[in-house]
């Protein structure tokens, strides 16, 4: 499958959370991990040396916990749910920014995406390419929590237009 996906200039993406399910995946071509929330080290490198993304997904986990019952979850996947949540792996892009720093951890959501679909032409802001634009009312560098703050202020542009314009609340 990852070779009829690769001859067709597509890529294959597998749901995988442990090591082995990880590595079983690499080493037979997948290109994108979805998740990957129990991944070590090594298993990293693995990924690294053979080109792979990792997709980390991690705002679910967040979602699961607090609705999960309401929406009829079974109890042993929101135990395993649960379990994930303990291991620290849910706040998305404020995990991500505090483990890698805000740069890599926007380069992830931005150009690093653009990468693994194959669109260098999305995910940058240059000549030539397509760009959507978030505004914030901070510096990011000095504090990231603008990017997920609901208090922030936010403008977005898309295709050269501001479609939404958010006031900080007072």
């Amino acid at each position: 499958m990852t070779e009829e996906a690769a001859r067709r200039g597509s890529y294959v993406a597998a749901h995988a959370y442990s090591p082995e399910a990880i590595r079983h995946s690499i080493d037979n071509g997948v290109r994108s991990i979805e998740h990957g929330n129990l991944l070590d080290a090594r298993t990293a490198a693995a990924m690294a040396s053979a080109g792979a993304f990792l997709v980390p997904t991690l705002a679910t986990y967040d979602a699961m916990e607090r609705r999960g019952e309401q929406i009829g979850m079974p109890a042993v996947s929101r135990h395993k749910n649960r379990e994930v949540l303990e291991d620290e792996q849910l706040n998305g892009l404020r995990l991500q920014a505090e483990v890698d720093g805000i740069w890599t951890a926007l380069a992830s959501a931005t150009s690093v995406n653009a990468d693994l679909i194959g669109r260098p032409d999305l995910g940058r802001v240059a000549e030539g390419c397509t760009a959507d634009l978030l505004i914030l009312d901070g510096n990011i560098r000095d504090d990231p929590s603008v990017i997920w703050s609901p208090d922030s202020q936010r403008t977005i542009v898309q295709e050269g237009r501001v479609i939404a314009h958010t006031r900080t609340p007072h």
